[in-house]
C-alpha cells in the first residue's frame, strides 16, 4: 500500500510539505517510519518512477486512495500515463529510424558476371588477378635475410646445441676460437666450405648465432653485433699452407664434440692450443720414401719394367728434395715445378736413350702426377660449385700457373733433349690384353699409391688403411668404364663420384672432414700420362701431329683432370644424407639428457 501523506489534526488538510504532488511519489516504495514528510518530498522524484511497472498495479495503488487524495492520485496517474507514453513513442521512433539507418548504407558490390565468358578466359582473369595481387603487395618471405644457421644443413653439424647469447667480453672470446679454427684449418689445408661451416658451427654452439664470416683463400673475418649493437670484428691472415691432414681432422673432432655439446668453451680453448703445436704423425724422411714409393706404384700401375720402377722412385725422391731445397729461397712455385718437370723429362729420355727402360713416357707421367695441384685444383672446384667465386678464381689462377709451370718444364726439357742429341720418346701406349697377374698387380699398385698418398699428407695412421679401400675402390670403376668403352672425361667423371661417394661417410665416421680420403684416392686416376702425350706432340711436332692436334689433346687432358675434381665434390655430396640423422640423434640425445657429456654445451669463459 501507499503510503499516505500526514494531515493537519484541526482541518483534515494536507501539511506544508505535501505541496508536492503525488506524481513525484514513487509509487512502489514505502516511506520508511520515522522518515520527515520534507525526506520523503525531497527523495520521491520523477526519476525514481519504474517505467517497466504494469499499468495494473497502477490501477490497484489508485484505488486504495479514499478521501482527498483520491483527486491527486488520478492527477499523479494520469501524469504516469503520459511518461510511459511518451517513453513508448521515443521507443518506437528509434525502432522506425533503425531500418532508415541500414538503408542509407552503400550498397554491396558484388563481381561482374562472367557468365558469358569460356572457362579459359575465366582461368586467365584469375590468374591475372593473383599476379596483380602478387606485385602490388610484394613477397616479404624472399626478402628477408638467411639465417646463418641454414649453412650448416647438409653438414656434420647441422643440428648444433645452441647456448645462449654470452657477455660482450666472452663473446670477443668465443670469436678469437673460431678465428683460430679457421687459421688452423686454411694452413692445414681444408676447403673454403669446411672453414666457413667449422666457423659458424663453433659460434653457434657458444651462442653467436648472428656471427658473419667472410672468408677468402687467405684472409678470414668474423663479425658480430651484440643485442645492444657493440660490433665486434676478428681477422686473421694465411700467409702460407702446410698441409697437416692430421691436425685437420683433429679441428673436427673438437668442433663435432663443441657443436655436440660434449665440451665447452674452455675445453675447446685448451684443446685448440693443444692441437696447435701437434706435431707430424711422420719424420720428413718417410714423407719423402712415401712420394717417391708412390711414383713407383704409379709407373708399374701404367706397365714399367723393374728398372723403370727404382728409376722412378729414386727420380721423385731428387726432384722433391730439390723443391723442397730451392723453396727455401722464396722463388715463386712456378719456376720451381718447371724445373721439377725439365729434370723429369731428361732422367726419362736419358734412361731411353742408354736403353735402361723401354718405355720411358711411364716415367714421365708418373713424375707429372706428383707435380699436380690435386689439392689446389680439388679445393678451386668446390669453391667454384660451393658459391665461393672469388676463392675460387684465386685457386684456379694458382692451379692454372702450375699447369702451365708443368707444361714449360715438359717442353723445355724435351727440346734440351733433342739439343743434345738424344732420341724422341715413343709417345704410343701399346695395348694389352686383360690378364689375371696384370690385373692383381694393378690393384696393388693402386692400394699403394693411396697409402703413399695419405701419408704424403700427413694423414694420422688411422686413415691409410680407409684410403686404401676408397683409391682401390675408384680405380676398379675406372678400370671398368675404360674397358667398356667410356669416354676418358666420363669415366673419370663416375670413377671420382665414387670416390667422394665413399670417402665422406667413412672419413666422418673416423672423425675428419672427407677430403682426407678423397685426395688420396684421386692419385690413382690422375691423367699424367695424357698431359705428357699432348704437350710432346706440342713441341715435337711433326708431319702426321699438328700444334693445333696437340692443344686440343692438352685441353682434353686437362679437362679430364678437373673432371676428377668435379666428381668427388659431387660423390660428396650425394653421400650427405648417410651421416645427417646420425648428427641429429646425438644432438638430440645431449638436449634431453639421455647421454651425458663430459662438458656443458653452455659453458662460458671465466
Amino acid at each position: 500500500m501507499t503510503q499516505r501523506p500526514s494531515h493537519d489534526a484541526a482541518t483534515g488538510a494536507p501539511s506544508a510539505p505535501d505541496e508536492a504532488t503525488t506524481a513525484d511519489i514513487p509509487l512502489d516504495r514505502a516511506n520508511p517510519a520515522g522518515d520527515s514528510p520534507a525526506r520523503a518530498d525531497e527523495n520521491a522524484t520523477t526519476a525514481d518512477i519504474p517505467v517497466d511497472r504494469a499499468p495494473a498495479e497502477v490501477v490497484r495503488d489508485q484505488d486504495t486512495t479514499t478521501g482527498p487524495v483520491a483527486g491527486r492520485s488520478e492527477a499523479g496517474s494520469q501524469a504516469l500515463r503520459e511518461l510511459l507514453e511518451r517513453t513508448r513513442a521515443q521507443r518506437l521512433a528509434e525502432l522506425q529510424s533503425q531500418p532508415m539507418r541500414t538503408s542509407t548504407r552503400a550498397p554491396k558490390q558484388t563481381k561482374p558476371r562472367t557468365d558469358h565468358l569460356g572457362a579459359s578466359q575465366r582461368v586467365a582473369q584469375r590468374v591475372a588477378r593473383r599476379t596483380v595481387g602478387r606485385l602490388v603487395t610484394g613477397t616479404s618471405v624472399n626478402t628477408q635475410p638467411v639465417p646463418i644457421i641454414t649453412v650448416l644443413k647438409g653438414t656434420p653439424y647441422q643440428a648444433p646445441v645452441q647456448a645462449s647469447e654470452p657477455a660482450e667480453d666472452e663473446a670477443r672470446m668465443i670469436l678469437d676460437l673460431a678465428a683460430d679454427i679457421a687459421a688452423i684449418m686454411m694452413r692445414a689445408g681444408a676447403g673454403t666450405n669446411d672453414i666457413e661451416v667449422s666457423v659458424i658451427a663453433a659460434c653457434t654452439a657458444c651462442g653467436l648465432s648472428t656471427a658473419e664470416v667472410d672468408l677468402t683463400s687467405s684472409t678470414l673475418v668474423v663479425h658480430y653485433s651484440t643485442s645492444d649493437g657493440r660490433l665486434m670484428t676478428v681477422m686473421r691472415v694465411n700467409r702460407g699452407e702446410s698441409t697437416h691432414y692430421a691436425k685437420l681432422a683433429s679441428v673436427h673432432k673438437l668442433v663435432s664434440d663443441l657443436v655436440d655439446g660434449r665440451i665447452g668453451f674452455m675445453d675447446a680453448r685448451s684443446r685448440l692450443d693443444a692441437i696447435r703445436s701437434q706435431r707430424r704423425p711422420f719424420k720428413e724422411w718417410f714423407v719423402t720414401g712415401a712420394w717417391g714409393l708412390m711414383v713407383g706404384s704409379l709407373v708399374l700401375l701404367l706397365g714399367g719394367g723393374p728398372v723403370a720402377i727404382i728409376l722412378g722412385i729414386a727420380m721423385a725422391v731428387f726432384i722433391f728434395q730439390l723443391g723442397k731445397l730451392i723453396g727455401r729461397t722464396s722463388l715463386p712455385s712456378f719456376f720451381i715445378t718447371a724445373l721439377q718437370a725439365a729434370i723429369g723429362t731428361l732422367v726419362a729420355m736419358a734412361a731411353g736413350n742408354f736403353g735402361l727402360i723401354d718405355s720411358p713416357q711411364y716415367l714421365v707421367a708418373a713424375a707429372i702426377v706428383l707435380l699436380l695441384p690435386t689439392q689446389a685444383l680439388y679445393s678451386s672446384v668446390q669453391d667454384a660449385l660451393t658459391n665461393f667465386p672469388l676463392t675460387a678464381a684465386g685457386r684456379l689462377v694458382g692451379v692454372f700457373l702450375s699447369f702451365a709451370g708443368i707444361v714449360s718444364g715438359l717442353a723445355f726439357g724435351v727440346a734440351c733433349g733433342q739439343a743434345l742429341g738424344m732420341q724422341p720418346i715413343e709417345i704410343l701406349v701399346p695395348r694389352s690384353g686383360v690378364h689375371v697377374v696384370a690385373m692383381i698387380v694393378s690393384l696393388g699398385a693402386a692400394a699403394v699409391v693411396a697409402m703413399a698418398g695419405a701419408v704424403g699428407m700427413q694423414a694420422s695412421r688411422r686413415f691409410i688403411l680407409p684410403a686404401a679401400v676408397v683409391g682401390l675402390d675408384s680405380f676398379i670403376t675406372m678400370m671398368s668404364l675404360t674397358l667398356l668403352g667410356m669416354d676418358n672425361v666420363l669415366a673419370s667423371l663416375l670413377s671420382a663420384t665414387v670416390a667422394g661417394f665413399l670417402a665422406r661417410p667413412l672419413a666422418l665416421r673416423l672423425g675428419a672432414p672427407a677430403i682426407v680420403l678423397t685426395i688420396p684416392a684421386i692419385y690413382t686416376l690422375l691423367q699424367g700420362l695424357s698431359i705428357f702425350t699432348a704437350v710432346y706432340r706440342i713441341v715435337a711436332e711433326t708431319e702426321t701431329t699438328t700444334f693445333a692436334e696437340g692443344l686440343s689433346a692438352l685441353f682434353t687432358a686437362i679437362l679430364a683432370n678437373a673432371a676428377l675434381a668435379v666428381g668427388a665434390v659431387l660423390g660428396s655430396y650425394l653421400a650427405r644424407p648417410l651421416k645427417g640423422r646420425r648428427a641429429e640423434t646425438v644432438a638430440e640425445n645431449v638436449r634431453s639428457g639421455d647421454s651425458p657429456a663430459p662438458g656443458d654445451g653452455t659453458q662460458r669463459p671465466a
